[in-house]
C-alpha cells in the first residue's frame, strides 16, 4: 500500500522530468541513437522517427543510416583485441567465443566462401531479427574480412536495409491497407523463396560431399 501511494505521488513528476529531458534532445539525434543500438538498429529507428516524431522520410533514412554505421568501425577494429583479452582472462568467455565462432562458421561458412563480400552485404540488407550491421560486423570479424571491404559491404547492406524499411513504413502510412498487405506478402514470399533455395543448395552440397 505504501509503495502504491508513493508511486501515485511521485510518478507524474518523474514522468514529467523524463519527458522534459527527452524532449530536449533533437529528433535527428534520437533517431541516430536508436539506430546505434543493437537489435533495434535502423529497423527500429525509422518507424519511430517517421510515424511517432513526424520526421520526413528522407531525413529519417539519413540519420538512421548514419547512426547504424557509427559503431561498426569500432567493432571491426577493437572486437578482435577485446575478445583476445577476455579469452585470456576468463575460461567462460573463451568457451563463449569458441562456441560463437564455430556456430557462425558452421551456419554461414559455405555461403561466405561462395559469395564472399556480396553475401555479407545481403546478410546486413535483410531487415529481419538476427541480421543487421552489428551481426554483419561480427560475421566479418569471425571470417577475418579485411577492414575496408567489410566496411564497404556493411555500408551497402545498411543502405539497402534502410530503403526497404523506409519503403515498408511509408507504404503502411500512405498506401491503402490491401495494397500494403499484398506488397508485404510478396516481399515475404521472396524472402521465403531465397531461404528455401539456399537450404536446397546446402542440401545438394552436403549430398555431393557424401
Amino acid at each position: 500500500m505504501m509503495w502504491r501511494a508513493l508511486s501515485a505521488r511521485y510518478r507524474p513528476a518523474a514522468l514529467a522530468a523524463l519527458s522534459n529531458w527527452y524532449g530536449g534532445i533533437p529528433i535527428w539525434l534520437r533517431t541516430a541513437i536508436i539506430a546505434m543500438v543493437p537489435v533495434f538498429e535502423l529497423r527500429g529507428a525509422i518507424p519511430i522517427a517517421y510515424l511517432s516524431w513526424k520526421m520526413s522520410i528522407w531525413h529519417t533514412y539519413l540519420w538512421a543510416v548514419v547512426g547504424n554505421m557509427i559503431p561498426i568501425p569500432f567493432i571491426l577494429l577493437f572486437l578482435g583485441p577485446f575478445s583476445d583479452w577476455l579469452r585470456r582472462r576468463s575460461r567462460i568467455m573463451d568457451r563463449v567465443f569458441s562456441w560463437l565462432f564455430s556456430r557462425t562458421r558452421r551456419k554461414h561458412g559455405k555461403t561466405y566462401e561462395r559469395w564472399r563480400y556480396p553475401a555479407l552485404c545481403i546478410f546486413v540488407a535483410i531487415p529481419l531479427p538476427g541480421t543487421g550491421a552489428w551481426t554483419g560486423a561480427l560475421a566479418a570479424f569471425v571470417f577475418d574480412v579485411p577492414f575496408w571491404p567489410a566496411m564497404a559491404s556493411i555500408f551497402a547492406g545498411v543502405l539497402i536495409a534502410g530503403v526497404v524499411v523506409s519503403a515498408v513504413v511509408y507504404a503502411f502510412s500512405a498506401i491503402p491497407l490491401w495494397l500494403t498487405l499484398v506488397s508485404a506478402g510478396a516481399m515475404l514470399a521472396l524472402i521465403a523463396g531465397i531461404w528455401v533455395y539456399n537450404r536446397g543448395d546446402k542440401a545438394q552440397t552436403a549430398n555431393a560431399g557424401d
